[in-house]
């Protein structure tokens, strides 16, 4: 879904920059959750591991919900190009 949302905000011509980014922090995150967990489980912290998850998942939701706002900001949505929802597709 992040891919297909990355898709109607960026502009045409910053599409591909904005997808590499999404999919380099997305594989960012692949290589360090299991590297931190492992790490953690190693040293006999295993508890902390959902701790770290926790935290991730919340650092995630802010971000998305931050989506909006930066769209008002004018950080990546072009005037006049509203951002594609379920609801208007249906109409």
């Amino acid at each position: 879904m992040v891919y297909a949302t990355s898709n109607a905000l960026y502009r045409d011509s910053e599409r591909a920059t904005g997808l590499g980014w999404v999919t380099g922090v997305g594989r960012a995150g692949a290589v360090v959750g299991p590297s931190l967990v492992g790490t953690l489980a190693s040293n006999g912290s295993q508890s902390w591991g959902f701790v770290a998850f926790a935290l991730a998942g919340v650092t995630g939701a802010v971000a998305i919900a931050l989506v909006p706002l930066a769209g008002r900001l004018g950080g990546g949505l072009p005037a006049g190009r509203p951002v594609k929802t379920a609801a208007a597709t249906d109409a």
